[in-house]
């Protein structure tokens, strides 16, 4: 989400920028970052005062360089360590039940202001979430035949490298089975499934299924009881080899992931990241950041600590994680990316990050779980076209001629949300509008629809009620057409009103 703070998160969660735009806005990093392969000890843990102490104590020479591969080594380490903060926070939420990796976690409302598990959750879909741990084998997942309704369910490993994407665009609506294992798995596939090999003891499927409206949701409902999802293990003993698993990260501790992971200290963040890392190494194409790491003594072929580290390595590790989530911040809540009123993901890599450090931190952050471009792409804003701070004391109109309506072979929606990425409650129980909708629509055949907090002068039913303050809009297209994907199309205006 989200982002944001995660998902989901469109989760977590899901917005697009160009490559070229995000690094116009994003510190320059050319070094290439990588993973250490370690494992958590029983060192006690470090406290801020000893970071500050090593700080104090062992002043570092914060060179151009050395800042820019510390600002490096976070963004390479961050998609781990939300990752791991976003599954726990989702296993235990408390508006249900606690769950246990490699069972679906299924929502059976469209989005609503109180599920803070998932920034910027669509009203236009139920999500079904998975999380996956394969460390005890492979998992078992199983979907029915869906009929007419669109749905998506991408594959995201633990760096959030979307590896595969099931649904209506890419394997039909019929029935399906599959065995999703780790890449070294080599033991035999049940009669009738397919296997999926995964790069990453940690998978997220983060499905998506469309729901029209809240009595609709009731029949996808029943459609996600029909999912199944489990460890090969259990559906053949029933034993559930994760059912004592303790999450690290709880809802009450953590409430919203992102800006929970943007004011983590030092310590926090990279023993985190060096207990996912130990169990979802990086690939070998990450090599030259492995190399920078070992420049930095953290040795990749044992266990590492952040307080096991020398005290210049932590205090520069603790300067590059303050610069990258001030700036992060910055970019989160002002929307200080945004060199022009939207931003749009056509980046046809979106989800396949390479090494793209930078880039796949900075979606991490703001928009975890977002779909890959040929599923569904975003148009994000918390600014209007002269680029001032939407907020629902105003009228906003976005403005779509007849033969400029979203194109699309699925369905595409407007939703508005608070500063951080959430429905605020209305007494309209009204957050989005889209094709799914009764709108009304101009004599010409264009449509105009109508933002803001009090209900405007203009058409009430095409009226999307804002938060009382600051928002963002999410214009979303699933399944979008060709000429969306080529850029061709472009988004309307966001046009304040007097």
């Amino acid at each position: 989400m989200g982002i944001r703070s995660t998902l989901e998160n469109e989760m977590t969660f899901e917005i697009g920028i160009s490559a070229k735009r995000m690094r116009a806005v994003l510190v320059a990093i050319k070094a290439i970052v990588a993973v250490s392969i370690v494992a958590a000890c029983d060192a006690p843990p470090v406290s801020n005062d000893q970071v500050r102490e090593a700080s104090d104590a062992a002043p570092v020479d914060l060179s151009t360089r050395v800042l820019t591969e510390a600002e490096a080594i976070f963004d390479y380490a961050y998609p781990l360590v939300i990752m791991k903060i976003s599954q726990d926070l989702m296993l235990t939420v408390p508006i249900r039940p606690r769950t246990t990796p490699n069972h679906f976690i299924h929502f059976r409302r469209l989005a609503q202001p109180e599920q803070r598990a998932v920034v910027l959750g669509n009203r236009n879909t139920l999500y079904s979430v998975g999380w996956l741990d394969l460390s005890a084998g492979p998992v078992v997942f199983e979907i029915p035949n869906m009929g007419d309704r669109y749905y998506v369910m991408p594959l995201l490993d633990a760096w959030t490298n979307t590896f595969e994407s099931l649904g209506s665009r890419t394997t039909g609506q019929a029935a399906q089975k599959y065995l999703i294992a780790h890449e070294n798995f080599s033991g035999d596939v049940p009669d009738g499934h397919t296997l999926i090999r995964s790069p990453t003891n940690m998978v997220w499927i983060t499905g998506r299924v469309q729901a029209d409206s809240a009595e609709d949701a009731k029949a996808v409902a029943l459609l996600q009881d029909e999912y199944l999802l489990m460890s090969l293990e259990e559906q053949m003993t029933g034993v559930d080899p994760f059912a004592d698993y303790a999450p690290q990260y709880t809802f009450g501790k953590v409430r919203l992931p992102v800006p929970y992971s943007l004011q983590m200290e030092a310590a926090e963040f990279y023993n985190t990241f060096f207990e996912m890392v130990a169990a979802n190494p990086g690939p070998q194409a990450d090599e030259d950041m492995f190399r920078i790491l070992s420049n930095w003594g953290i040795d990749l072929s044992a266990p590492s600590r952040f307080e096991n580290l020398s005290l210049q390595t932590q205090a520069a590790l603790q300067a590059g994680l303050k610069s990258k989530q001030s700036a992060y911040s910055a970019a989160f809540y002002s929307g200080t990316a945004q060199s022009e009123p939207w931003l749009f993901n056509l980046d046809l890599g979106m989800g396949n990050w390479g090494a793209d450090f930078a880039r796949r931190a900075y979606w991490a952050m703001w928009g975890l779980g977002t779909n890959i471009s040929q599923d569904a792409v975003y148009g994000v804003t918390q600014l209007d076209q002269t680029m001032q701070p939407l907020n629902g004391q105003n009228t906003y109109r976005l403005h779509f001629e007849a033969d400029e309506l979203p194109p699309t072979q699925a369905f595409w929606s407007v939703t508005n949300y608070d500063i951080e990425g959430y429905p605020e409650r209305n007494a309209q129980d009204r957050y989005s509008l889209g094709s799914n909708h009764q709108l009304n629509f101009n004599q010409d055949g264009s449509l105009d629809l109508y933002l803001s907090y009090a209900p405007p002068a203009q058409d009430v039913a095409n009226w999307i009620p804002a938060p009382e303050g600051e928002f963002k809009i999410l214009l979303r297209i699933y399944w979008p057409q060709e000429i969306v994907l080529t850029g061709a199309w472009s988004l309307p205006d966001v046009e304040r009103l007097p």
